[in-house]
């Protein structure tokens, strides 16, 4: 025998896409089991600052390459 599902599927796509368009968390607890559906946010990435060794290597190779092109 089987256990019955607390929540079916379509009730929690439903929560789903609720929470992300409103930008919150639903919480339902139904026996005693609490159930969380929050807002799908991707991670952040950022970009990383370069030194100053690299900012000045770039800006080396830059000054390097305008001087062979005048040249």
């Amino acid at each position: 025998m089987t256990k019955r599902l607390l929540f079916l599927i379509s009730q929690l796509k439903r929560l789903a896409e609720v929470s992300n368009a409103e930008n919150v968390t639903i919480e339902l607890e139904r026996e005693g089991s609490p159930i969380r559906v929050m807002p799908f946010k991707p991670a952040r990435r950022l970009k990383e600052k370069p030194s100053r060794e690299e900012e000045a290597e770039a800006s080396l190779a830059e000054w390097q390459a305008s001087r062979a092109k005048s040249s």
